[in-house]
């Protein structure tokens, strides 16, 4: 990978990027353990099979003798982390070099190298190579330390290390990998919030189940064709997590379509709706939607048919204004970063 000229012409851009980012560090606090009940239910998606992950360092120290920074650990044949700028770093392992600020789900921030392990996980004819930790600037700080970010290297065949960014949802880390029954290769179950109780509460999740392979992670297949994945829903903060398979995944599959994968706070029609003040038109309406439910229990069956077309169509509904929100979003941090890149080429560069 090619690296930045160092006699790039100075940006103040790139210099407001860094002093934001140390002043989010400064302002972190240490990332608050997951839930026991949801890593315990988390547990379900494996089936029994059990891997070994070992910490193999804590320490990540950068090398002051080399610019740009690099940070090492105290283990023989380790992965290095680089920060190459503020918006850009490397993982470099043995002749290999690999850029770690990319994913197939969005752009991954720095990491934050005082929180940063080095783990190896281990598995018949495999091993890999771990680096995990939190991020940094407003990855730091906040609910944002809910994210957690893998850098995985499958050291397996000496000489030809495969590399996969992955990230983890609600404080989880290392237990979004694992091993699936009658897998030959690591796997890794993707959290995708789908119930929201508060702007930090979550309250469901869509789960899907990748296998990390030479050509990158891909979806795994159930029995039934489709590709595996599993709910996990609770129905509040003080009742018990449960985990089912589920044949669809509507929400990822609008966050992926708009390429806003995982770094989004809850969608607008998300959280749930205040109650009507009475005597609104809103109370009518929840009166006439009663009064029709009190007549459809005189037809069993067509009340029955009545409450899962009203369920279809809110899914339906949800979904639509899901992909609205999120693709009016993505056209701000498109015309946000345009206006940037405007601006850089209006404002004279410092020598």
């Amino acid at each position: 990978m090619t690296r930045p000229d160092p006699r790039t012409p100075f940006s103040p851009f790139r210099v407001a990027a860094a002093l934001i980012l140390g002043l989010c560090a400064t302002a972190a606090s240490a990332a608050p353990p997951p839930d026991p009940a949801l890593v315990q239910a988390l547990e379900g998606v494996w089936q029994g099979q059990r891997i070994t992950v070992a910490p193999l360092s804590d320490a990540f120290t950068r090398d002051p003798s080399v610019d740009p920074p690099r940070y090492t650990v105290p283990v023989k044949e380790a992965p290095a982390y680089i920060t190459v700028d503020a918006e850009h770093a490397e993982i470099e392992y043995g002749r290999k070099t690999f850029a770690a600020n990319e994913s197939p789900w969005g752009p991954f921030p720095l990491l934050n190298t005082d929180d940063a392990e080095l783990l190896e996980v281990t598995l018949p004819k495999k091993k890999y190579l771990v680096i995990s930790g939190i991020g940094a600037g407003l990855y730091g700080i906040g609910d944002w330390q809910r994210f957690g970010f893998l850098h995985v290297i499958d050291t397996s065949v000496r000489g030809a290390p495969v590399y996969y960014p992955l990230f983890a949802e609600a404080g989880l880390r290392d237990k979004v990998i694992g091993k699936l029954p009658n897998s030959t290769v690591l796997n890794f179950a993707r959290l995708v919030p789908s119930r929201w109780a508060t702007n930090t509460q979550i309250n469901g999740y869509e789960v899907l189940l990748y296998s990390l392979l030479p050509r990158g992670p891909e979806r795994v297949i159930g029995d039934d064709g489709r590709p595996l994945a599993y709910s996990l829903t609770r129905d509040d903060a003080s009742a018990p997590w449960v985990l089912a398979r589920t044949p669809a995944t509507p929400i990822a599959n609008v966050r992926d379509d708009a390429n806003r994968a995982f770094s989004a706070p809850p969608m607008k029609n998300a959280l749930p709706q205040p109650a009507p003040a009475p005597g609104t038109a809103a109370t009518a309406a929840a009166d006439a939607n009663a009064a029709n439910a009190t007549a459809a229990t005189e037809d069993p069956a067509a009340a029955k048919k009545k409450a899962r077309k009203e369920k279809n169509d809110a899914r339906k509904k949800e979904v639509k204004d899901a992909a609205t929100d999120i693709a009016k979003d993505a056209a701000k941090d498109a015309a946000s970063e345009a206006a940037s890149e405007a601006a850089k080429k209006a404002i004279p560069s410092i020598r």
